[in-house]
């Protein structure tokens, strides 16, 4: 639900195994998001596939782009 939290939609155009955590880029209006996630032992999500990044307004960090 949009109300307990960010949403956005987009596309997953490459993914990175690295450990402990797994690096998605996501397409999404132009621009290309990099997601960081814990490797949990689920599923790993595809290139290609369409996702829904969600995350508490409370986890939310920016980083400035040049």
């Amino acid at each position: 639900d949009q109300a307990d939290g960010n949403v956005l939609r987009g596309q997953v155009s490459k993914r990175i195994f690295a450990g402990n955590n797994s690096t998605y880029f996501v397409e999404r209006d132009g621009q290309t998001l990099k997601v960081i996630v814990q490797n949990t032992g689920t599923d790993r999500l595809a290139e290609g596939q369409e996702v829904l990044l969600r995350w508490s307004p409370k986890s939310t960090v920016l980083i400035a782009a040049n």
